[in-house]
């Protein structure tokens, strides 16, 4: 049976893989054509970002040089070769490799978020749990007004809010402290806000309706302990029913991260997205793009894969049915 399942896991990796190809091509197109239709001019912008006036024939000369007078479809094709290379181009603002830039940004980026799950997971777990207990009480109800609020406010506010409340007023932290671990607990806990708000309501409802289920109405019938109940029987189904949602969730909090690193001047990837949007550094939203791209695409293979290691009937869907 482990060979069998090895062999669905097998083949599930290899049609996501396949699949990488088409999204990265139709990723790269649209963003380049994007850009392409752009007025802004990125050798111009070069002078502009250093203070210097850009004379009309040197720019026409180092446009020539860099073939940005070629064909659009002579660029997209030296650029996607080049992508295809690790090479992202290098950075208007930062003078630097986009790779070199996006590769120093990204830890931050996943700590952050990494710290926001935890947070998140850690508060979402009980919620539920009491919310399903308690279904359809002031309780329920309380906490799934809190869940609505959560999502309703937005994120850049509630850190804004933390920040004058936790750094200013009370100051328990630093408004300018920007490394170590305290500088991500107060944009952590904003986005574990939203995680709550995200999860906890699903979690609630996935609870009651395994809850349901014969197979576990007969574990309470034999007296078996609550936790016992809920650890052997009611979380390995739900956590079946939330994991699929978690890639889309990951892959949404990575790439949506860009404001709260903002407010926090946290220095992830979202926070350079932001400042080459301001000095409208397209090679830098170009390689960004295509770097959030693969980021979530790899995450959720990540998640397909464990969903059907953990999930015997979708290993039989993909085997046609014949899961034994």
């Amino acid at each position: 049976m482990i060979k069998k399942a090895g062999d669905v896991l097998y083949r599930l990796i290899l049609q996501r893989l396949a699949s990488i190809v088409g999204i990265l091509l139709v990723v790269t197109i649209g963003t380049f054509v994007l850009i392409k239709l752009s007025p802004i001019d990125p050798v111009s912008m070069k002078f502009n970002l250093v203070g210097a006036t850009p004379d009309p024939v040197v720019v026409a000369q180092i446009r020539e040089q860099l073939g940005l007078n070629d064909p659009w479809w002579q660029q997209y094709l030296r650029w996607l070769g080049q992508i295809v290379q690790g090479d992202f181009g290098e950075s208007i603002l930062y003078a630097l490799p986009v790779a070199t830039i996006l590769g120093g940004a990204l830890p931050n980026t996943l700590g952050l978020v990494s710290l926001a799950l935890v947070m998140g997971i850690a508060v979402t777990i009980p919620l539920g749990i009491v919310s399903a207990k308690y279904q359809d009480s002031w309780i329920d109800h309380g906490i799934r007004l809190v869940t609505f609020l959560a999502l309703a406010i937005p994120g850049f506010w509630v850190g804004l809010l933390l920040l004058y409340l936790f750094g200013v007023k009370l100051q328990l932290v630093s408004v300018t402290n920007t490394n170590g671990f305290s500088a991500y607990v107060l944009p952590a806990v904003t986005l574990a806000l939203w995680i709550c708000g995200l999860y906890i309501r699903r979690l609630r409802n996935a609870i009651l309706e395994v809850s349901r289920q014969p197979f576990v109405e007969g574990a309470r019938a034999l007296g078996l302990p609550e936790w016992m109940v809920y650890t052997r029987y009611i979380f390995p189904h739900v956590g079946l029913m939330l994991l699929p949602m978690m890639g889309v969730t990951m892959g949404a909090m990575l790439g949506g991260s860009a404001v709260i690193e903002t407010v926090f001047s946290i220095k992830g990837i979202g926070y350079m997205m932001v400042q080459g949007i301001m000095a409208r550094d397209y090679v830098l939203m170009q390689g960004y793009i295509i770097w959030i791209t693969m980021v979530f695409i790899v995450i959720n293979i990540i998640i397909d894969v464990l969903s059907v290691w953990l999930n015997p009937k979708r290993r039989a869907a993909i085997k046609g049915g014949s899961y034994e």
